[in-house]
């Protein structure tokens, strides 16, 4: 993780006249979500510091659909003269395993920039199970016939895949129960219909803080200061197991490589701000600042993941 100092300094070396060049022409951020979502909020909250960076108007493009695929589309078909950027979140890594033909090639059309963001999953359960621990859950799984059913956002989703990660390495007995989002999913579990999900904070915590939900482990590398008392995956033994929903930026990858060292300083910038620090820790975000070389081998990781998991899923493409 990048310090503020660094990014500011960082962002303070971007050469004036580079700064200037294509000022009249806009820059847009594609966004594969609606607007109004937690991807949308972070491009918007990024949006003005980059624009001022790369001396350019700014212009969030929401393009949902087709499982992210449309946005990607068209920024892979993007003129690559670096005024085209995309935010890209798991859905990047998983597409290739779970869709046939996609009229992209992640790893040959794009150039990563930076992953900005992670929003960590809990592992939360019904306190009507009456286990606090993750040993104690796994035990439980195999104890009942048929297992203890989990929540998704959906079938071939981070969650689902990750769980299905979680169930191979611990032998837990867990039955999957996809969604259409946590709108659907958290009355359920709420109310014990369905049994456990890996979410992020801000759907799990406050139930969690209420006793309405009880926390197992935290899919992260370390404790939160939002759930301070919650355990890591990693203290628990299992260091690689790391579930969440991560943002970051990527460019056509024929784009300059000059232009693309300008797009992935402008576009970490606004994590050295301390409004949008502020506002991450209010939404539970974690800002991260991986830059271009560290945020390309962490994508080869993602990849190899979501291979395996797709397989333990038995999913096939569509």
């Amino acid at each position: 993780m990048i310090g503020r100092r660094s990014l500011g300094m960082m962002a303070a070396s971007l050469p004036g006249a580079a700064l200037a060049q294509g000022a009249a022409r806009p820059v847009r951020i594609l966004v594969p979500f609606p607007g109004g979502g937690t991807m949308d909020l972070v491009a918007r909250l990024f949006a003005p510091t980059i624009g001022q960076l790369l001396g350019a108007p700014m212009v969030i493009d929401n393009r949902p659909g087709g499982g992210t695929v449309i946005a990607t589309q068209e920024a892979a078909r993007a003129a690559p003269d670096g005024t085209t950027l995309l935010m890209a979140s798991n859905s990047f890594t998983i597409n290739p395993f779970i869709q046939r033909n996609l009229p992209y090639d992640g790893e040959r059309d794009f150039a990563p920039l930076a992953h900005v963001a992670v929003l960590p999953h809990m592992l939360v359960v019904h306190p009507s199970l009456g286990v606090r621990d993750l040993a104690g859950l796994v035990a439980l799984s195999r104890s009942r016939p048929g297992g203890l059913s989990y929540a998704s956002y959906g079938t071939g989703t981070s969650n689902h895949l990750s769980t299905e990660l979680l169930k191979a390495r611990t032998g837990g007995d867990f039955t999957h129960v996809p969604y259409r989002g946590s709108g659907q999913w958290l009355p359920d579990l709420l109310e014990g219909r369905v049994h456990m999900v890996l979410g992020i904070l801000a759907e799990v915590v406050p139930p969690v803080r209420e006793g309405r939900l009880t926390p197992i482990a935290l899919a992260h590398g370390q404790r939160l200061a939002a759930a301070p008392g919650v355990p890591s995956f990693a203290e628990l033994g299992m260091p690689d197991f790391a579930s969440n929903s991560w943002f970051g930026f990527f460019t056509n990858a024929a784009v300059p490589e000059a232009t693309r060292a300008r797009l992935e300083a402008a576009v970490r910038a606004p994590l050295a701000e301390p409004a949008i620090r502020a506002r991450f820790g209010e939404l539970w975000i974690e800002p991260t600042g991986q830059g271009a070389g560290d945020f390309a081998a962490f994508l080869r990781g993602e990849r190899a993941q979501y291979a395996e998991a797709v397989r333990l899923a038995g999913l096939q493409p569509q």
